[in-house]
This record gives structure tokens, sequence and C-alpha cells, in this order.
């Protein structure tokens, strides 16, 4: 009898990521069950998981090398879009984020993560790589720069920072020294703790600690002090740059009780829906806080309080397991690929994938600004589904492919 031959892939990347599409398909009727307007969205969303599982079998079968040779045009192409979407876009809640063709709406955000992550491993995967010069880590931050500028235009920040954050752990996986990473990353530390703490001291002794790790020489020592010295003076400039909302939202995620019914009233319900599920949770079809419509968005940006209210804290945290899953086998096949592109793609991929599940997670909990940043696999949306799967796609495709060169 012949034995059954099973591909190469990463079974528990892939058993993971169904276990999460399952959820959420289960969580998304769940959502939509009551009547309202939302009613009957699981249908499509069943039809875009098989349009989704579709796209990351294409996209595994299909050889990393051509995504290389490609990545430039997909770039550009990407950028076109960002910039149509400006112009074109279908506005939603304040923001131009869609594309409208037809009956086809998406995302052009979505595809410049993708097109972006191949542009940065090509130019990382360079047998001259030295970034500790300026030639070679300059180019990969205006790369990523210029869709992050775009997409925070649309304006949507959630999703935007999540080519900085990319590119960082694609410099560190590239070779960068750690105390210089964090060094040129101490304008960002400078930024955040003066929102966190109105106070730029308590940025003052962090940068004290990364000089002494870091023990950078005088030049670079001199250039990190004069742009966190501009920063301090432009950070009261930044906060009156931002919008109306992303202020609201800073300061909601401070105190979300100083507008409970206003601008705090998503994060207060969130956090009621999924403490009140306790350890095993209401029940399916049960949750309280989504059948009276406390709670907003339950479908998309705070599914996970659903998740949390009708499967308590076991739902909750089988969850966060398959995630788990999903990003270490991703950084597994990252560590093991033989290829530096291929590498270098399982790294950025993982990590926008992270990101997102990290900031979606601890803003229904209230540790994080609501951001709209939907959660992966679970939250409703065509595009994102689609884009995710391919996501993991490309990182079966380093699974087949880890043995080459």
């Amino acid at each position: 009898m012949t034995k059954l031959r099973l591909p190469h892939l990463d079974w528990p990347l892939a058993l993971a990521v169904f276990g999460l599409v399952t959820i959420g398909m289960l969580t998304v009727y769940s959502a939509t069950s009551i009547p309202g307007a939302h009613q009957g969205l699981w249908m499509k969303q069943l039809a875009w998981c098989f349009l989704a599982f579709g796209a990351a079998w294409v996209v595994a079968a299909i050889h990393y090398r051509l995504y290389d040779s490609l990545s430039w045009p997909l770039y550009a192409v990407s950028l076109l879009l960002l910039v149509a979407v400006l112009v074109v876009g279908t506005s939603k809640m304040g923001a131009k984020r869609w594309i409208e063709i037809g009956p086809l709406q998406f995302q052009p955000s979505e595809i410049a993560k993708i097109a972006t992550t191949f542009v940065l491993a090509r130019f990382f995967d360079h047998a001259k790589l030295d970034l500790t010069k300026v030639r070679w880590w300059l180019p990969p931050l205006l790369i990523a720069l210029v869709p992050f500028a775009l997409v925070a235009k649309e304006p949507d920040l959630g999703t935007g920072l999540s080519f900085p954050v990319m590119l960082v752990a694609m410099y560190f996986w590239a070779g960068m020294p750690l105390g210089r990473l964090l060094l040129g990353l101490s304008p960002v530390f400078n930024v955040a703790l003066f929102f966190l703490t109105g106070s730029i001291w308590w940025f003052v002794a962090l940068f004290t600690g990364l000089l002494a790790f870091a023990r950078p020489k005088v030049t670079l020592l001199v250039g990190i002090l004069a742009i966190n010295a501009a920063v301090a003076v432009a950070l009261p400039h930044m906060w009156n740059q931002l919008h109306d909302y992303q202020r609201r939202r800073i300061e909601t995620f401070l105190n979300p009780d100083h507008d409970p019914y206003g601008a705090g009233y998503q994060i207060i319900q969130s956090k009621i829906a999924i403490g009140s599920g306790g350890v095993t949770g209401k029940g399916y079809l049960k949750g309280s806080q989504k059948a009276l419509s406390f709670l907003p968005m339950r479908h998309t940006d705070f599914i996970y309080s659903v998740v949390g209210e009708e499967g308590g804290f076991l739902g909750a945290l089988t969850v966060v397991i398959l995630y788990g899953v999903v990003v270490l086998r991703g950084y597994r096949l990252a560590a093991v690929a033989r290829d530096g592109f291929a590498s270098l793609v399982a790294v950025g991929v993982v990590t926008a994938l992270f990101f997102h599940i990290m900031v979606n997670m601890l803003m229904t909990v209230g540790w994080a600004p609501v951001t709209g940043v939907p959660l992966p696999f679970l939250s409703y949306g065509g595009t994102a589904l689609i884009v995710n799967c391919v996501q993991i796609g490309l990182l079966q495709n380093v699974a087949l492919r880890r043995r080459e060169y």
C-alpha cells in the first residue's frame, strides 16, 4: 500500500489559523445574530473565507523568487493605490480607506504592507549589507515611511504604524546592532513617554540607560541628542497637529471614565463585556452586552470582547494560545529558512500580524488607545481576511522551501 504523503507545510501553523478562522466565523455569526443592520454578514464572511483560503494556497504554491523579482513593481502599484484612495476613495466614519470598483471594495493599505515587506526583504538580502553605515539603513527607512505617511493621511494611524514596526523587526533580523537600533528608536520613546506621563523626565532616565548600554561614538551621540532635543521642543506642537478624534482617543485611553458616554463608551462597554464572561462565559449566542447593542463595532474592532463575554476566560485564552502558535511558528520559520529573502519576508509578515493582534487585544481591555485595527482572522472584513491568509500563504511558502538557498 502506498503511504499518504502530505505537503511539507507547517501543520501547527495551518491548524492554528484554521482554528482562528473558525472561531472568527462563529463569533461573527453570534455578533450579527441580533435584529439589525448587520444581520446576514456571516454569509459574506463565509464566502470571504473560501476566497482567502484559495488565495493562501496560490501564494504558497508560487516560488518566493517570483515575489522577489516583482517586489519593486508591486511596491509602486501599492503606492499608486494609496494615492488614489486619498483622491477617489470611499469615506466611512471620517476616513478615506477604501476603493470601490463595482461591487468590489478593498483597502490599499493592506496590499501595501505585503509589497513593502517584499521590497525591504529584497534590500536587506544583500551580500554587502552593513547597517552601521547611513547608505544602508537610510533607504529602508524611506521605503517604510512613504506608505506610512500615505496611510496615516487617510487617516488610519493604527494600520500605518505597522510599517515602522515591521521595519524595526527587519532591521534587527538583518543584523543592526541592538544598541544602535534602540538609540534610533529613542525619539519614538520620547514621544510615547511624553503622551503617557506628561513629562520628559521619564525619557531622560531611559535615555541615560540607553547611552550606558550602547556607548555610541561622539558623532552618533551628538546626532541623537540633537534629534531628541528637537522632538522635545516640537512635542506641544505635535499634540496640536493631531486630529480631534486622535487627541480624544489618547485622552480616553489615559482616563476612559472622563467621558463615559462619549469617547470612553467603547472601552468601558468592552471591559464590561469581557469581565462579565467570568471563567467559562455566558455561553454561545448568549452575550447580553452584544444582544442589547451596548457593545459597538462588535463584529469588527471589538469582536474579541464578544469572545470574552460568551467564552469567558477559557475562550479568550484559547484564542491567545492559537495566536501564540501562529506567531512562534512564523518566527521559527524565519529562523530555519536558509534563504535570506525568505527569512526576512517571514519576519516582516509575522511582525505585522503580531502588531495587529496585540494592538486590538490591548485596545479591548483598555490597555491601548482605540485605533480601529481589526483582529486578524476573527474580525469581519473581506480585504483584511484575504490579506491575512495571503500572509499565512507566504509563511507556508517559506515552510515548503525552507531548505533552499
